[in-house]
């Protein structure tokens, strides 16, 4: 092999570099930009949900409140109305609080998502340190 033939080669393997080069720089531009569009949309997700979810455990909270007040009173009863009585109360309290605990698990799965969002804001903006 030559000098001249040396070249060539070197030539063409540097431009084939400069292909791929220019290649996974468009990649990485790209997953740049997918994973801004993805964030915002998490970020608009996230806060609706955050702001339904903690209306939700706020009304759920009144509606336990309501039903511990309710089943304070009629926990002395002894007539079979409000014996009855008592049983829905108790019956509606223990839903109430179920339906809470959806709720707060709710509210623990959005906080994990905001975990992941700062994860990924943690590595586009220290991650090469």
């Amino acid at each position: 092999m030559n000098k001249e033939q040396i070249k060539s080669k070197m030539e063409a393997l540097n431009e084939k570099m400069k292909i791929l080069g220019d290649k996974t720089k468009d990649s990485i531009d790209t997953v740049k930009i997918k994973s801004m569009y993805a964030k915002d949309k998490v970020d608009e997700m996230t806060i609706e949900a955050k702001s339904k979810a903690t209306s939700e455990l706020i009304k759920a909270q009144m509606n336990i409140d309501a039903a511990k007040e309710e089943l304070a009173a009629r926990k002395e009863a002894h007539d079979k109305a409000s014996l009855e009585k008592y049983i829905d109360d108790v019956t509606e309290y223990a839903s109430a609080c179920v339906e809470l605990s959806i709720l707060a698990s709710q509210e623990a799965k959005l906080a994990a998502l905001e975990v992941v969002k700062a994860e990924q804001e943690y590595e586009e903006k220290y991650g090469n340190e």
